[in-house]
């Protein structure tokens, strides 16, 4: 935001001002403000400003923004909060907060998000809202349209309107705008969808990310068992929940939880140290662990010339096939026995062709360099075999990890994004580094 605001305009002007710019933009500006600047911020906001700009805050800023308000607006945001932006932000809270900010809600409004907190976080209906409307079957489309624009809220989604029968169980769906360019004279059955797609409360969030991709829906129903609809998820719900999955995969990935943005650099180094301390014993017993192969090193000195670049090649396999893996489980494309098998085969095919022509150029690049830069008492040919058998053996051994080990994890119900990060490349190192000393061993002494 480039906008600079002047604080020694009159409210008049500011208000002014602060209405010619979005809601992030306003979120931006008030973390910078000083004290008496935030107050009067928020002073000259009306509810519906206040309530935008809320929305727009980190979930880190909600809270201290919260606690600035007044009683009254305090209350007038939390009315004009959609049930799960509401639900999101009192769950970022402890559960002395927690009690206070639910008192605060009107009755109906305190037992909906109470409904929603009970849901475990991974089932669909932690996710979903409940500002959704409904229209009966038997339903003229003028009284329906009526209906709809007399009792509709600022928050309810209206884009698509749920069908229910006379004992209250969805039967179909109405877009807004098939309602509109509807004849009043016809009732909602006749123009309503009867062919929709949903999800039950207890779905998984992966199932219900599922649903709105695969049939391009803004927004699906959530129902119960008795086929009443509790809630609805939205294409913004999935895309948030997409987001935080990204980060939290990430977060896996190098091995790093609880990422906070703002906490300090010790804070930020005490998450990372355990795992380095882990990466570096294991690395101090690959060391020793090689001591073994010493007169291997003492006699065969060309071999370190090229140990980098049979790590990096045993790696990068090794990262792509668990990439593809991880992915492949995420997307439920591997989610039975058949697809795994052939998951398996299709990858390890890979892994060989790839090791094998691999390390054919890796052959030929030794012996043309050794032949043009001699080292040590051995022939080119016999360091470059050396080099091919290890290529071939480490990279096929690296891609296979990189399939069986997220399989396997996955199996076992662990997050088989925790099969990658420095431990994971660490062991690859390890498991290489074996193969490479131990063939040439095996070789050439």
């Amino acid at each position: 935001m480039n906008k600079k605001i002047n604080f020694k305009h009159s409210d008049d002007a500011l208000k002014k001002a602060f209405k010619t710019l979005h809601a992030y933009d306003l979120a931006v500006l008030y973390t910078r403000l000083d004290e008496d600047e935030k107050a009067r911020m928020i002073h000259i906001l009306d509810s519906s400003e206040l309530s935008d700009l809320f929305i727009a805050f980190e979930p880190e800023d909600q809270l201290d923004f919260f606690e600035r308000l007044e009683l009254p607006k305090k209350k007038l945001i939390l009315r004009n909060l959609e049930s799960d932006e509401l639900k999101a932000f009192i769950e970022s809270l402890d559960e002395e907060k927690q009690e206070e900010v639910i008192f605060l809600l009107s009755a109906i409004k305190r037992k909906t998000i109470r409904l929603l907190l009970a849901y475990d976080e991974d089932r669909a209906g932690s996710i979903m809202s409940t500002d959704f409307l409904t229209i009966r079957q038997d339903e003229p489309v003028k009284e329906a349209t009526d209906y709809i624009v007399k009792t509709s809220k600022e928050q309810d989604y209206v884009d698509t309107i749920y069908v229910l029968d006379q004992d209250k169980q969805m039967v179909g769906y109405v877009d807004l705008k098939q309602l509109i360019i509807s004849r009043g004279n016809k009732v909602i059955s006749d123009i309503m969808m009867d062919d929709y797609q949903f999800v039950y409360e207890l779905d998984s969030i992966e199932k219900a990310i599922e649903t709105v991709r695969d049939y391009d829906r803004n927004s699906i129903p959530v129902l119960d068992q008795s086929h009443h609809v509790v809630g609805i998820v939205t294409a913004d719900d999935i895309f948030e929940e997409i987001v935080e999955n990204t980060e939290d995969d990430y977060e896996k990935l190098a091995l790093i939880s609880d990422f906070d943005p703002d906490s300090s650099a010790i804070r930020r180094s005490m998450q990372r140290l355990p795992w380095l301390l882990t990466a570096v014993v294991l690395n101090l017993i690959t060391a020793s662990f090689l001591s073994i192969f010493e007169a291997t090193l003492v006699q065969i000195a060309a071999l370190i010339l090229f140990q980098p670049t049979i790590l990096g090649m045993s790696g990068n396999i090794g990262t792509q096939s668990l990439a593809v893996t991880i992915l492949g489980l995420h997307l439920k494309e591997i989610d039975d026995k058949k697809s795994s098998k052939k998951h398996i085969f299709r990858e390890m095919t890979i892994a060989i062709i790839n090791s094998l022509t691999l390390a054919l150029i890796a052959f030929s690049y030794v012996y043309i360099f050794l032949t043009l830069v001699p080292t040590g008492v051995q022939t080119p040919f016999e360091i470059a075999r050396v080099v091919f058998t290890s290529v071939s053996i480490a990279m096929f051994s690296a891609g296979s990890m990189g399939v069986l080990v997220p399989m396997l994890f996955n199996r076992l119900g662990i997050d088989p994004s925790a099969a990658s990060g420095p431990i994971m490349a660490t062991v690859n190192d390890i498991i290489t580094l074996v193969i490479y000393f131990g063939v040439a061993t095996l070789m050439i002494l």
